[in-house]
């Protein structure tokens, strides 16, 4: 039963490599489902728990509604819990490797060049290039603040992962391989019972 958690830098190329590590292992990627599953089980609505999303709050934020973030990060955990308990499956960002840290996981954190991140990001958001680097400076900014908040990790630190993927020097697919190889390897497929 594996469970691969995947921190990542917007435009390291998340998109692409999640969804494919999970298919070629025959696991589940679960992304987004978990902002649906967090609108289900809270009540919230979406673009109220979109607000808390690997964000931590502000400070008039967290003054004036000081529970909303916390409930937020109680069921985020609870869900990530279910979906790990589960087994075989890749689980993008959230903190998840850090929340997930009691189980048998492999904690995979993607890294990328600039020049690399802004690429993608101008392709995956339609952005200029001046857009492109502003929405890179924010999100590492939020990702970093959520992980500090909640977690109380350095985010960047990358002795906080059991594999660094520099996909702007690997390039997506020897990525991917990288990561399954490494999969495969850690969970290595359980052969049928001959019987005799």
């Amino acid at each position: 039963m594996g469970i691969i958690c995947i921190s990542r830098q917007i435009g390291a190329g998340e998109t692409t490599i999640a969804p494919a590590v999970a298919q070629a292992l025959g696991w589940k990627c679960i992304d987004h489902q978990i902002l649906d599953r967090e609108v289900a089980e809270t009540g919230a609505t979406l673009p109220k728990v979109a607000n808390f999303d690997e964000n931590a709050p502000g400070l008039i934020e967290s003054w004036t509604h000081p529970r909303e973030a916390d409930q937020y990060f109680d069921t985020l955990k609870r869900i990530l819990t279910e979906y790990a308990s589960d087994g075989n499956v890749v689980l993008v960002g959230r903190g998840a490797g850090f929340i997930l840290d009691h189980f048998d996981r492999l904690h995979v954190r993607l890294i990328a060049e600039m020049p690399f991140r802004i690429k993608r990001v101008m392709e995956i958001r339609w952005a200029s290039e001046h857009h492109a680097q502003e929405i890179i400076r924010q999100n590492d900014h939020d990702r970093a603040a959520f992980h500090r908040k909640f977690l109380g990790v350095d985010w960047n630190d990358p002795t906080g992962y059991d594999l660094v993927v520099p996909t702007s020097r690997l390039g997506v697919k020897r990525a991917i391989e990288a990561i399954v190889s490494v999969a495969r390897s850690r969970w290595p497929a359980k052969e049928p019972a001959i019987m005799v």
